[in-house]
């Protein structure tokens, strides 16, 4: 074989391998991609959020319910909800990317769509560190670097400015209430916990068992926190009127029940710094 002939085989085999994208996600299993991902679809509305946060909406083929932001996802074909989806219509978009959430998901699903030998990216956000990293992964999945970088690292500064101006405050015990009835919060291992804690605030919850435990009324009056802060998608005024029932308690009998947006604190985006400022407000009015 010509000299010639061999090192431009060797150069086109080099190239191949560079074009490889090698990326693991919070599962630990590697996902290797031979370009960027052109046919993505998201079974997570904070998935979809961050798709386009790092300049991939045109790479979106389906999604499921709920992935209204930014207003262009709204246009997305739907193929299911977080916890049912419809392979069939998920199969026929062809999609050479689903990138899934393990909480929402469950990994009963995860396992069906990898058994269809599709390209899966498990995600599973548990600390605030865990978005600046979702966004480089996915912004590298999806040949969006240039993107990715600056919007991880303007989320990064955010997070700190929160954290100087109120992190180091005094600590204010918090209940978060995310449903009525019946009563539930988020544990201690839930992302909110670590909002709560760079406010400077500590989840009375945090060593109950399970990422979303359910409570009774009298866990709640046993703790007997300083605020609470209301987070629910629907009826949160309800929540108010309920805890007034028992002016005992130390946030009831100093005014300190406040509410803020679920959209922004609870879904695993960039957004969040906009929800964690409601939060560290909230809490800053105990002090």
């Amino acid at each position: 074989m010509p000299r010639t002939l061999l090192i431009l085989l060797l150069a086109l085999c080099g190239a191949a391998v560079s074009a490889e994208i090698r990326v693991q996600d919070d599962i630990g299993e590697q996902l290797v991609l031979e370009g960027p991902a052109q046919r993505v679809i998201t079974l997570a509305p904070h998935l979809t959020e961050l798709v386009y946060a790092v300049g991939g909406g045109d790479q979106m083929t389906a999604t499921v319910a709920w992935s209204d932001f930014p207003a262009a996802a709204k246009a997305l074909p739907v193929i299911g909800s977080n916890n049912k989806i419809n392979y069939e219509a998920l199969l026929q978009y062809q999609p050479d990317l689903v990138l899934v959430w393990l909480s929402g998901n469950g990994e009963s699903m995860i396992k069906r769509l990898k058994s269809l030998g599709l390209n899966v990216y498990v995600n599973k956000p548990r600390h605030l560190d865990d978005i600046p990293r979702s966004v480089l992964n996915i912004g590298k999945l999806l040949g969006r670097e240039d993107t990715a970088e600056p919007v991880a690292a303007q989320f990064r500064q955010a997070i700190k400015t929160l954290g100087d101006e109120y992190g180091q405050s005094r600590p204010v015990t918090v209940y978060y209430q995310i449903w009525q009835s019946p009563l539930m919060t988020f544990g201690g291992s839930h992302l909110v916990s670590d909002v709560m804690a760079l406010c400077g605030g500590h989840n009375v919850f945090a060593n109950t068992a399970g990422l979303v435990p359910r409570l009774s009324v009298e866990s709640v009056l046993a703790a007997d926190p300083e605020v609470i802060v209301v987070g629910q998608y629907t009826e949160a005024g309800t929540a108010f009127d309920y805890w007034r029932q028992w002016p005992q308690l130390r946030a009831v009998a100093g005014g300190h029940i406040y509410d803020v947006d679920p959209y922004l604190l609870h879904r695993h985006t960039p957004r969040i710094v906009k929800g964690a400022r409601q939060l560290c407000e909230a809490i800053d009015h105990v002090r």
